[in-house]
């Protein structure tokens, strides 16, 4: 086991808890679209302050997420990022 395989699972499983789904979901064959809309919409689609900043962060975390578990070892960030 090394750190970038570390890495890897850390950004799988951000992955897993904010998006409530797994990689081998049907979802993702074909299609890498892992950001259900629906985290990042208020119930009353109204834009407010608290919704702008949850938005931002979780746009944060998943793109953490996603820079964690490239495909290529060598793209993926390092934890000390």
């Amino acid at each position: 086991v090394s750190a970038k395989a570390d890495v890897y699972s850390y950004g799988i499983l951000l992955l897993e808890v904010f998006t409530r789904r797994k990689p081998t979901d049907e979802q993702f064959d074909g299609d890498l679209d892992v950001i259900d809309s629906h985290l990042l919409n208020e119930s009353n689609n109204t834009a407010t302050e608290t919704s702008a900043a949850r938005n931002e962060l979780l746009v944060t975390i998943m793109e953490i997420g996603l820079s964690c578990s490239r495909e290529s070892p060598n793209e993926r960030m390092e934890m000390k990022d």
